[in-house]
């Protein structure tokens, strides 16, 4: 590094802190001015930290992007928001900042996810993933070592080791503003959310943690986007099955019959449940139906019926332990005689 920059850098350095400082109000004229800072700001902590890493450049530069891209939307436009926020991807992923700063960060982007813009809330699912995924987190968030032991199919089932439970609750605490995103946001928002949903769920947390989140907002009568939610309980199933925990998907089937019989009206039970099997299933013949029952959603034609059934059948033949078959039967018939698929389903048992 020539002397030149080491001279020139401390004067510099001293302009863009005291200027961002004092942006109280950006307009037209100025904005591109405002950028040209920010980015400067963000180059600077990237790639001189051997000179500015024992001074507090770094840390004032977090605090000053943290508060404009956390202030009022018309103090900082959309153009400044994204450079802030990708200056800061930038920092995380060449382990500029440390774990509180990624923390910090993680926080900023929780809260920027809430806010009513979608180009908003978009770039801070960025900016989480990027710090999660960082490595920063992983000490935290990543799912525990698994061990393998038998289980009484004999066929091995992975039994996670204990997780840090104040940790688990944060994380989850996250993975419910992304649910509600899906709920209240834009539709292209929700396809963007479900579809990285089952990969990010999976890279960080447990099954067992998250599989009652997942069943809940597939099953919710408030969840808009029944189809996007059915496609995310497909992957998530699929993970588990490329895993081994074949076991695992079928308790929370059992688990959660129940549920699914009572929600109305039957044509979206009947679609939900056929949907909730074929994921369960690890015939090869069966899932390639998935994509054609998810779009008769809410039909309840002959086909649909018979869609049902074999879906059933196939989760049925899967059952081993007479408990559980016993329990299949019993949440079948106990609806049987008031809604016609159901009886079908028990004429095809016997």
């Amino acid at each position: 590094m020539s002397d030149t920059t080491k001279l020139i850098l401390p004067v510099i350095t001293e302009y863009l802190l005291k200027q961002l400082e004092n942006i109280t109000q950006i307009n037209i004229q100025s904005q591109q001015h405002v950028l040209v800072m920010w980015a400067s700001a963000f180059y600077i902590v990237e790639n001189y930290q051997e000179i500015i890493g024992e001074t507090d450049i770094t840390f004032k530069v977090l605090q000053l992007s943290s508060s404009m891209a956390s202030g009022n939307e018309e103090l900082t436009p959309i153009p400044v928001y994204l450079a802030i926020l990708r200056g800061l991807e930038r920092l995380m992923l060449t382990n500029v900042l440390n774990k509180q700063d990624s923390e910090t960060l993680i926080k900023l982007s929780v809260d920027r996810l809430c806010m009513p813009s979608p180009q908003r809330a978009m770039a801070a699912l960025g900016l989480m993933l990027t710090c999660m995924y960082s490595g920063k987190q992983g000490d935290q968030y990543t799912p525990p070592i698994m061990l393998r032991q038998p289980s009484f199919e004999d066929d091995g089932c992975e039994v996670p080791m204990p997780q840090d439970p104040e940790s688990l609750i944060i994380a989850m605490e996250r993975v419910t503003v992304l649910f509600d995103r899906i709920r209240k946001g834009f539709p292209f928002e929700a396809q963007v959310i479900a579809g990285i949903l089952p990969l990010f769920l999976s890279d960080f947390f447990p099954p067992q943690d998250i599989m009652n989140k997942v069943i809940g907002e597939f099953l919710s009568s408030q969840q808009p986007h029944p189809q996007l939610m059915a496609t995310v309980v497909f992957k998530v199933f699929s993970t588990l099955h490329a895993k081994g925990q074949h076991a695992l998907v079928r308790d929370w089937v059992m688990l959660s019959l129940s549920n699914f019989t009572q929600r109305t009206p039957i044509a979206m039970a009947m679609w939900s449940l056929t949907c909730f099997f074929i994921s369960a299933s690890t015939n090869e013949w069966l899932r390639s139906l998935f994509e054609h029952v998810l779009g008769r959603m809410g039909k309840m034609e002959t086909v649909d019926c018979r869609f049902f059934c074999l879906a059933a059948l196939d989760f049925r033949s899967q059952l081993t332990d007479d408990g559980q078959l016993r329990a299949f039967h019993s949440t079948f018939q106990s609806v049987a005689s008031k809604e016609k698929p159901y009886a079908d389903l028990m004429a095809c048992c016997t």
